[in-house]
C-alpha cells in the first residue's frame, strides 16, 4: 500500500511561525502614567502653598531631588517662571528644566518639563485650598498633587512602571514633614 498523503490542514508540520513574546511588558509609548495624591493639613493655604512655591528648597526634603534652582523670575510677582531639577537614584542623574506657573490668587503652581529631551510628557500640579467637609476649615488646608509623565526612552518607561505609583505619595509626605518643620508641628484632630 502507498504512503498516504494527508492533506494540508492535517499535516503534522506546519510552517515556522516565531512567537511574539517580550521579556517585560514596556508601558505604552502613548499612554502617560497619571497619578493624584491629596492630604489636609493643619497649616493656611496661603503659608503651604510659599512652601510649594520655593522651589530653591526642594533639594532639601524631596527625595530624588538632589539639585533644584530658580532660573528665572516673572519680573513684577518675583515668582518663579523658570527652574532646574536634578534627580537621582543609583546611577540614574538627570537634570532637566521646567517652565513653572505660579498663581498666588488660586494656589496652584504648575511645573511642565514637557520641552525637555528626556520626557514626552511631564507635568506637576500642586492646588491648596481650605477644606470643603471640615467642619471647622479654620486654619486647615486641603493639598493636591496631580503628577502626569511619560518618558523618551522606553527602558525609563519600563523603570518607572515599578515605582511610579509610589512617587506622588513620597513627594507629599516629605512635603507635609517640610511643613511640619518650618509652619509648626500642628496635628490634625480625628
Amino acid at each position: 500500500m502507498p504512503p498516504r498523503i494527508l492533506p494540508p490542514t492535517q499535516r503534522l508540520f506546519r510552517p515556522f511561525r516565531p512567537l511574539h513574546r517580550t521579556f517585560f511588558d514596556l508601558p505604552s509609548a502613548t499612554t502617560p502614567q497619571r497619578f493624584t495624591v491629596s492630604r489636609t493639613l493643619p497649616h493656611p493655604p496661603q503659608n503651604l502653598y510659599k512652601l510649594v512655591a520655593d522651589i530653591d528648597s526642594y533639594s532639601a526634603y524631596l527625595p530624588y531631588c538632589i539639585g533644584s534652582k530658580v532660573t528665572k523670575r516673572c519680573s513684577e510677582t518675583s515668582a518663579p517662571t523658570e527652574a532646574d531639577l536634578r534627580v537621582g537614584w543609583g546611577s540614574f542623574d538627570e537634570t532637566f528644566s521646567s517652565r513653572v506657573t505660579c498663581k498666588p490668587e488660586d494656589l496652584m503652581v504648575e511645573a511642565d518639563a514637557s520641552q525637555n529631551p528626556l520626557f514626552e510628557k511631564l507635568l506637576a500640579r500642586w492646588e491648596i485650598s481650605e477644606p470643603a467637609t471640615t467642619i471647622e476649615p479654620e486654619g486647615k488646608s486641603d493639598v493636591h498633587l496631580k503628577i502626569e509623565f511619560q518618558f523618551t526612552n522606553p527602558i525609563y518607561s519600563a523603570l518607572s512602571g515599578a515605582v511610579a505609583p509610589k512617587v506622588a505619595d513620597v513627594m507629599i509626605q516629605a512635603f507635609e514633614k517640610r511643613a511640619k518643620e518650618v509652619l509648626g508641628k500642628k496635628e490634625i484632630a480625628g
